[in-house]
């Protein structure tokens, strides 16, 4: 089987308004999530990407339209890729809204199945989505999904072989690209976290 590269949508609106996003699909790439976008599609012209599937969030979207310009490929949409579902705390920006958001976030990093965001979702629901398009990748793809920060930093730990190595900072940047090779039996190994060299000035 072939590798799965796994990333983060570019820079979009909600995130420079520091918003709650984890049910309403609408925010637009900022300029700067735009020119990530055309960078990682470059980045990966050499990759053998087979296939581009997203989120249905508008960043998601429009960051795969981008990628699937640079790589020719058509972009099919993954319901099973969305941000989490944080329910009532969604699209608020105070600072209250985000100690709760964090606090429950914190319980999905160590796995807890029953931690649920208030009339959203649990992590259960979440881990079990998100690897349900894992399990539905084909053997000979090596397929591109643009998804978000969260769901990818608390899921991903717990399928990976060499998790272990994944316990520090599991932040990713904009367009931060995880790369997995599946493993066996649902599990993989974690080949590069939150790989940014897309990102880097070109040398002179």
């Amino acid at each position: 089987m072939n590798l799965i590269y796994v990333m983060r949508h570019g820079q979009s609106v909600l995130n420079v308004e520091h918003r709650l996003s984890g049910g309403k699909y609408d925010g637009d790439l900022t300029t700067l999530g735009q020119t990530q976008a055309h960078q990682v599609g470059n980045w990966l012209r050499d990759k053998g990407i087979t296939k581009i599937a997203h989120s249905p969030f508008h960043r998601a979207v429009q960051t795969a339209e981008i990628i699937g310009e640079h790589l020719g490929l058509p972009i099919t949409p993954d319901n099973d890729l969305a941000e989490i579902n944080c329910g009532d705390l969604d699209w608020r920006t105070d600072e209250d809204s985000w100690a709760a958001w964090r606090a429950i976030y914190e319980h999905w990093l160590q796995c807890d199945w029953r931690a649920t965001y208030p009339s959203g979702e649990s992590y259960q629901q979440g881990f079990d989505r998100f690897n349900r398009c894992l399990m539905g990748i084909k053997a000979d793809d090596t397929p591109l999904l643009v998804t978000h920060g969260g769901i990818s930093t608390t899921v991903i730990p717990y399928l990976c072989v060499n998790a272990a190595a994944l316990q520090g900072s599991r932040m990713l940047d904009y367009t931060g690209i995880i790369v997995l090779e599946p493993y066996g039996d649902g599990r993989y190994i974690c080949r590069a976290w939150n790989q940014t060299e897309h990102l880097q000035p070109k040398p002179a």
